[in-house]
């Protein structure tokens, strides 16, 4: 497995939502993870994938998810379509850094008449994933005279979190949300209440993910600040990071810039895929 993880540095950013995943696998397996290769040791294709026990409901697309990196696209479209690879009867996200698998999962639908939705944002990554400036963040700080704990977050705030995300929302968005503060690293800035003001969680494949600033505390820096704080602790811990934000919130870059990341336009994708409605009726009925 560190074999594997080695060699999947060498073709970041593209390999980061694989390679994150099994940084994971390697360091306790709390999401109960498997890997998947089409070849060893000369593999093309790399998939992560809860194990089957794992996808007991197959409408849970959040926990129905699989992280795949490809050197060879004609091949991967063949290993994809292997019987027992990808479940493609249930409803399931696949999570990638190469926006061409895009056209891959496109032919696999239409074979299979699968309902596709396609995201694709932009990733942020340090130039050295575990480089930080020693100077980040201290500044705002010391500026601002703030008066906010920095800390994790905990199982009674899964549901302000979930509500405030945006690809989230929903009871089964809420069970993974809850799974992610269980598990793994989180991190927010508490008030003088003890609430949080704002926050961010890792997912299991090392990605800081569900960041939100509640509106009174925005622009403020405040963010910018917990990335700062976040950053620091995730490069003392050796954990690899990175991020994803939409085009369209333009008004991060600048800060994403200053703490030293690297941009790269449609370098994050999600995919959601679901089955036709007569299976999915199907599907329910035997749950």
């Amino acid at each position: 497995m560190k074999t594997l993880h080695q060699s999947l540095a060498k073709n970041i950013p593209e390999s980061l939502k694989v390679y994150g995943s099994i940084y994971f696998i390697i360091h306790g397996n709390p999401f109960n993870l498997e890997v998947v290769v089409d070849s060893w040791p000369d593999y093309q294709t790399v998939i992560t994938r809860p194990k089957k026990k794992e996808m007991v409901d197959k409408l849970d697309q959040y926990t129905n998810t699989y992280h795949i990196f490809t050197k060879d696209f004609h091949k991967c479209q063949q290993f994809l379509e292997t019987p027992g690879i990808i479940d493609w009867n249930q409803v399931i996200q696949i999570q990638a850094c190469q926006e061409s698998i895009d056209k891959i999962l496109r032919k696999i639908a239409t074979s299979k008449s699968l309902q596709i939705e396609h995201l694709s944002n932009i990733l942020f990554v340090k130039e050295k994933i575990l480089q930080l400036r020693t100077n980040e963040g201290t500044t705002f700080w010391e500026d601002k005279n703030l008066d906010f704990k920095f800390t994790s977050l905990n199982a009674s705030h899964a549901k302000l979190v979930n509500d405030n995300w945006s690809m989230g929302l929903n009871e089964k968005s809420l069970n993974y949300v809850l799974h992610c503060i269980k598990n793994l690293p989180s991190f927010c800035l508490l008030n003088s209440e003890g609430n949080p003001i704002s926050w961010y969680v890792l997912d299991q494949t090392c990605e800081i993910r569900m960041g939100f600033t509640l509106p009174k505390y925005q622009a403020k820096g405040i963010g910018t600040y917990l990335g700062a704080c976040i950053i620091q602790y995730l490069r003392k811990e050796e954990i690899p990071f990175f991020l994803h934000t939409e085009e369209k919130k333009k008004y991060l870059w600048g800060a994403l810039t200053r703490l030293g990341f690297c941009s790269f336009p449609h370098g994050w994708n999600q995919w959601k895929l679901t089955p036709p409605k007569e299976k999915l009726i199907q599907i329910h009925s035997n749950i």
